[in-house]
């Protein structure tokens, strides 16, 4: 299958038949990789550049907040806005996304290898963990609208992009699962929650 803007609006809109053509063509693996990769990369990207311009944003404003904090909080939150400031202007922001890029792809593959367990094993259904990766990974498209971040100032618009974008992102995946298993609500969410949190978990004990 062809990915163009026509599939990409349909996952964005939750469309019923989208994962299963998607899921029965072996090529989209390679595509989904990418897109889970990018859409993780621009999360973690957009994260930064929220967390410096919040640092700004509070550097600007600490007359402000004195207004209201004990002096020695405020001394406290200028150590830590320069800490972090430092962190974020060094080399070690390569070391900082190097990390995230090993954390987010050992992610996705304890996520897949969780859900592709419970699908298998408790729920009784016939899958592969290729289908299961291609549904993973572009159940990872909203992520992509990360990118809007890098032209925006807003802090307001930042943090709504960055929730929203990993929740409609977890919703799809939900989406997905559902209408390619046949599963009801309740067990796609189960599926969405226990590969998330296993996967984290297992991830930083690895």
């Amino acid at each position: 299958m062809r990915i163009n803007r026509e599939v990409i609006l349909k996952i964005l809109r939750l469309d019923k038949n989208i994962y299963n053509e998607l899921a029965s063509e072996v090529s989209n693996f390679q595509i989904a990789i990418a897109i889970y990769t990018g859409g993780f990369l621009l999360s973690g990207l957009a994260s930064v550049v929220f967390i410096r311009d919040a640092l700004t944003y509070i550097d600007e404003n600490l007359s402000i907040f004195g207004t209201t904090l004990p002096f020695e909080q405020i001394g406290e939150l200028n150590n830590l806005v320069n800490t972090l400031t430092s962190i974020l202007d060094s080399q070690q922001i390569f070391g900082l996304l190097s990390n995230l890029l090993l954390s987010g792809i050992l992610s996705g593959v304890l996520g897949v290898g969780f859900i592709y367990l419970l699908i298998s094993r408790f729920f009784r259904k016939e899958t592969s963990y290729k289908q299961l990766a291609i549904i993973y990974g572009f159940a990872y498209v909203p992520a992509l609208f990360n990118s809007i971040i890098f032209f925006t100032d807003s802090i307001w618009l930042q943090i709504f992009l960055i929730v929203g974008t990993s929740i409609f992102s977890l919703v799809c995946l939900g989406s997905g699962l559902k209408q390619t298993y046949l599963l009801r609500n309740i067990e796609a969410f189960l599926l969405v929650v226990v590969s998330g949190f296993g996967s984290s978990l297992f991830s930083q004990v690895i």
